[in-house]
């Protein structure tokens, strides 16, 4: 009996040994698998949330009654309102008259000293645009934009992609410009387009941009490009500054450009590239 107890309770210490260590060890690399690769809801994901969540328009009907009434000359508003509609059609027709005069001439002799010269990047034929972001929260973004126009119709296709660690989020769209000049150094646009979001879901949206740009040297120009953009209901603002410096067809931009959707936002300072014709 002696010599068959021995060997039954050695199997059975080291079989218990055994369960435990294994119980042990695959404790110890589930936990450590889990520390390496967290999963938690992002600084994209939550952009992406916020903008695609529907605006909830809060009205409030409460009781005017008791508020003061003014009484009005309906003449007067009239004719205020459509004075003001007048102006703004005379500026947004004579804008774009300008640009195709700028088109026309390759210097400033002429009777309106409008003029282009090839690779204006105030009024671009061809513009190709890339630029580097590193943005808060780890977050880093490629910018690309191409734009092509003659006289004061353009056409743009921008894609911009931001990564953050195990995240991506790529926000492109399509737009036509309508084209406005002030004078030689000046010009702003407004643009209308489709976009879409790619990210945990892929959704498309309506577009609206106002892209403007002013040179303030022979080699240097600021633009300023807001975008604003509207998926699934909900409302995503783009507002993107620079400082543009360009010799001959060849420049170089540095700005800070800034994502915000309800009450979530990424920015970041950039550098680019760019060619214009």
């Amino acid at each position: 009996m002696s010599n068959n107890t021995a060997p039954t309770i050695f199997s059975r210490y080291f079989l218990s040994t055994c369960l435990l260590s294994t119980y042990f060890l695959s404790t110890y690399f589930l936990t450590a698998c889990l520390i390496a690769s967290p999963v938690y809801a992002g600084k994209l994901d939550d952009l992406e949330e916020a903008a695609s969540e529907p605006t909830r328009s809060t009205e409030r009907s409460g009781d005017y009654s008791n508020s003061r009434t003014y009484e009005t000359d309906p003449d007067n508003d009239f004719s205020f309102i459509g004075g003001l509609i007048e102006i703004t059609a005379k500026v947004i027709v004579g804008g774009g008259i300008n640009s195709m005069q700028r088109y026309s001439y390759d210097d400033a002799n002429n009777e309106s000293g409008l003029y282009r010269k090839q690779g204006d990047p105030i009024l671009p034929t061809l513009n190709l645009t890339s630029q580097w972001l590193n943005g808060s929260n780890g977050i880093s973004a490629q910018l690309n934009r191409v734009e092509l126009g003659m006289g004061f119709i353009g056409i743009s296709f921008t894609d911009n992609t931001l990564k953050e660690r195990g995240d991506t989020l790529n926000l492109s769209h399509t737009l036509i410009h309508y084209r406005m000049s002030a004078g030689n150094d000046f010009s702003w646009d407004f643009a209308f387009g489709k976009g879409k979001m790619n990210g945990n879901q892929s959704q498309q949206g309506d577009i609206f941009a106002l892209p403007m740009r002013l040179r303030i040297a022979p080699e240097m120009h600021l633009e300023y490009y807001p975008v604003w953009s509207s998926y699934n209901g909900g409302q995503l603002a783009e507002q993107q500054f620079s400082v543009n410096w360009q010799r001959k067809y060849v420049g170089l931009s540095a700005g800070f450009k800034k994502w915000s959707a309800g009450d979530t936002s990424v920015s970041g300072l950039f550098t680019g590239i760019s060619v214009n014709f």
